[in-house]
């Protein structure tokens, strides 16, 4: 055997060796509420590849950084309040390391939280459209689909966010069940906070533009990738600053507030989707990743 073969063979050796060797371990709640982010992560004192977490039938790409023991993929996830009931639901962790596949499953409990009733008044066409704008109602409901399924392997978000407004005062919280002149309809998707006409609206995490528009209820609206199924969405834009394909960073003014699409009155409509799914974006302004994680519980992964 030539020395380049031995040491090309030694190296597979020492590589097989120190991954079967490797402790691994992923964190996630054992129960949390309907409606809000939930932090989960892999670490293992290895180098490991393509990790995934299977999280309400969808798969989610991580990132694989320095970290923890050796090597970790941080997530965030969260279930929606319009269409989740409570119950358990499976999540599946999933990697390469050394190369083997390695699995790791749990379920999480899902408690119901009440959040209250809005009646709001609007004009009757935001809620029953004309014949005419069916098609175009229809058409950005596919556009957004797309938007919302975007799915990117690279980590741009860091915590906490930056608060898209100097001031945060909410005007309407997440999950209200709205109630438009008198016709209920599904929970509220984000948060309103109050805004004038004009004011600044900034990225709370780096990322890439993916849809831009004015749309028929939403009005003018800006969704943001930031990786691993983070995806911030403002609505109600009297401005908008980017296009789709645009590289942002975090704090980048993006867009001015207003009264577009279906509104009461001037104010910023601030959403999170975490896998496709809408959680509550206000309780993340002040907390961290890490913070997050110590609510969890670990579980160490069989070799």
């Amino acid at each position: 055997m030539s020395v380049k073969k031995f040491l090309i063979s030694l190296l597979f050796v020492l590589i097989t060796a120190s991954s079967s060797f490797a402790a691994s371990w992923v964190n996630f709640p054992e129960s949390w509420d309907i409606g809000q982010a939930f932090a989960i992560s892999i670490t293992s004192t290895a180098d490991y590849s393509s990790p995934t977490v299977t999280w309400m039938n969808r798969s989610i790409m991580l990132d694989v950084e320095q970290g923890g023991a050796g090597r970790i993929s941080y997530g965030f996830l969260g279930s929606d309040v319009r269409n989740i009931k409570p119950g358990s639901y499976k999540i599946l962790f999933e990697f390469i390391q050394g190369g083997k596949k390695y699995k790791a499953s749990g379920n999480i409990i899902l408690r119901a939280r009440e959040y209250p009733r809005e009646n709001l008044t609007v004009s009757p066409k935001m809620v029953n459209p004309p014949k005419k704008e069916l098609p175009r109602i229809k058409n950005e409901q596919k556009l957004v689909g797309t938007a919302l399924r975007t799915m990117t392997q690279k980590r741009m978000w860091t915590t906490p966010p930056q608060p898209p407004l100097t001031s945060i005062t909410l005007t309407s919280d997440y999950g209200k069940q709205r109630v438009y002149n008198g016709q209920p309809r599904a929970g509220h998707s984000g948060a309103d906070i109050r805004a004038v006409t004009g004011t600044k609206v900034r990225a709370p995490f780096a990322g890439t533009v993916v849809l831009t528009g004015f749309h028929y209820y939403a009005g003018g609206s800006v969704y943001i990738d930031s990786g691993n199924g983070v995806i911030t969405i403002f609505f109600h834009l009297s401005e908008i600053n980017v296009k789709k394909g645009d590289k942002v960073v975090k704090g980048q003014v993006v867009a001015k507030s207003g009264a577009t699409g279906r509104v009461t009155g001037p104010h910023l409509h601030y959403s999170l989707s975490l896998g496709g799914q809408y959680v509550d974006p206000i309780p993340l302004l002040s907390t961290s990743i890490h913070k997050m994680l110590q609510l969890g519980k670990q579980q160490q992964v069989n070799n």
